[in-house]
């Protein structure tokens, strides 16, 4: 058979489901296995975020069409019925006939030649469906796609106006931040750079420093540009929290839980190459994707393997904690994550990210800060592991935060709390701790 596109996300797809690893994970090393083309890259990547993103809605299409439940479904015919309801429901510029028949072969192929008319016969009902037409009955766990418990505790959270804000957000295609390096480069020579590679681009919120791409992410990863560090890829709100730390130079940082080491690469540039920065992280195959990068780059930054909530450190002016979390801030561009998290989850991370910033406490020099952040939206991972830590350390304060970041991304307690749908960016929490 030919290979394409279509073959290789439900490679992937099935390589997900079956080992329950991160997407992006399993995706990374499929590609890395297997010699695509730029353009089934491409299309297989968006089928396998965007199958994974509706997931819900999918299964309640294709379940509406059946005449036993959708748990029987032979596990690869349920995963081909899923991308092929994707493309025909949802892909507005994949023509029908083209959807029904590549479907309809490739079930035959890799799975069994019985299938392909239930495949026919489903799709051709499939691409009758109005994928704007909600049904009454929908909750709107199915509707958007998300747990029914994680949408209940948001609006609990936010209200149920802003959660449905979101989850439309969050659905819909992630923004590309790019940070220019104006630390080594001149600004002018890097933009115009930019232009000569014919990409499209807007200027990033509240940053002269970001810019936002809106074509061209492809000629830009291949560049020179990104080859010699003029340019990385990181969102504006990450970016926020290494402009937060306010590094300077000939302190000596840490930078905790770093991997892979774009806020790390940033700190460096902001402390132009004066000090010491120590990043560490407790993965050795994330140690090894920032190790890499800064030796490619040749920054002198020490990376070490270390766990932060138990080792020891050598004493800092500055430290970073880029805590672990649940990662709910960054649902648009890891779309796995509401399908890979338990309520139990948010209370697990309190303990560990507790325990890291009590750890970290210790290496801080007086009149030091400690900047502690997530990418989660939720109250246990963020306010919850601060207002704890303050109580039962009143030798640290909050530092105010408005001479480093806008004042509109700064909360009542004198955190940086981004909601991705009002600033179009990651979710992002981040408060700087001081100790007197």
């Amino acid at each position: 058979m030919i290979y394409d596109a279509r073959y290789h996300a439900f490679k992937i797809l099935k390589n997900f489901y079956k080992k329950n690893h991160r997407l992006k994970y399993v995706r990374d090393q499929y590609y890395k296995n297997n010699n695509l083309s730029q353009n089934e890259l491409n299309r297989s990547l968006v089928l396998t975020n965007e199958v994974v993103r509706w997931s819900r809605r999918l299964d309640y299409w294709i379940n509406s069409h059946l005449n036993k439940p959708i748990k029987k479904l032979n596990p690869s015919l349920h995963l081909v019925l899923k991308l092929g309801y994707y493309e025909a429901v949802m892909d507005t510029e994949v023509p029908n006939h083209a959807v029904v028949n590549s479907w309809v072969e490739l079930a035959k192929s890799i799975i069994s030649n019985k299938f392909g008319g239930l495949v026919n016969a489903l799709l051709r009902k499939a691409i009758k469906i109005d994928s704007k037409k909600r049904n009454i009955n929908l909750t709107h766990g199915e509707w958007f796609s998300f747990p029914d418990w994680m949408i209940e505790r948001w609006v609990d959270q936010f209200d149920e106006e802003d959660t449905l804000t979101l989850c439309d957000y969050f659905n819909s295609p992630p923004y590309i931040d790019v940070r220019l390096n104006t630390s080594q480069f001149e600004l002018e020579l890097i933009l115009n750079m930019i232009e000569k590679l014919g990409v499209n681009w807007e200027k990033s919120p509240e940053s002269n420093k970001f810019i936002r791409v809106k074509s061209g992410v492809g000629k830009l990863l291949k560049s020179e540009l990104f080859k010699v560090g003029m340019i990385n890829f990181q969102d504006r709100a990450s970016g926020a929290v290494v402009e937060l730390l306010d590094p300077q130079k000939g302190e000596t940082i840490l930078d905790v839980c770093a991997a892979p080491g774009t806020k790390t690469n940033y700190i460096f540039e902001r402390m132009n190459g004066d000090g010491h920065l120590f990043a560490s992280d407790i993965s050795s195959r994330r140690l090894l994707k920032g190790r890499t990068r800064a030796t490619d780059l040749k920054l002198p930054i020490k990376w070490l393997q270390k766990d932060a909530s138990v080792d020891e450190f050598p004493m800092a002016d500055r430290i970073l904690i880029d805590a672990p979390c649940t990662g709910t801030g960054v649902i648009a561009r890891r779309p796995d994550i509401r399908w890979r998290r338990k309520v139990s989850d948010f209370d697990n991370m309190n303990i560990i990210q507790t325990n890291i910033l009590n750890n970290m406490s210790k290496y801080l020099k007086p009149k030091g800060t400690i900047v502690y952040a997530t990418c989660s939206l939720e109250k246990e991972e963020n306010w919850d592991v601060v207002s704890s830590f303050l109580e039962l350390n009143d030798n640290f304060i909050i530092k105010s935060q408005k001479n480093h970041i806008p004042k509109e991304w700064i909360n009542n307690n004198k955190c940086l709390e981004k909601f991705p749908p009002n600033d179009k960016v990651d979710g992002m929490f981040a408060v700087n701790i001081q100790k007197i």
